[in-house]
């Protein structure tokens, strides 16, 4: 298998992405059809590091309520 030269995601990449994926869910051979140059397994990557990223957000998001909250005590 070769490995590719890792692209930054463009913003319009991102939109079409995200508005791809609420349409297609985890299809990411039909999500892959729209965004020309980008292949399955870099859609189903950027899926899987997109999914991490919300995650870690979304944990920090919460620490940082509940610091706010406890410190409002």
């Amino acid at each position: 298998m070769i490995k590719q030269k890792w692209i930054k995601w463009t913003e319009d990449e991102e939109i079409i992405f995200q508005k791809a994926l609420k349409e297609f869910g985890k299809d990411f051979q039909a999500v892959s059809d729209l965004l020309k140059g980008r292949t399955y397994r870099q859609v189903r990557s950027h899926y899987y590091n997109f999914q991490q990223s919300l995650k870690k957000r979304n944990s920090s998001e919460n620490i940082q309520y509940q610091l706010i909250c406890y410190d409002n005590e």
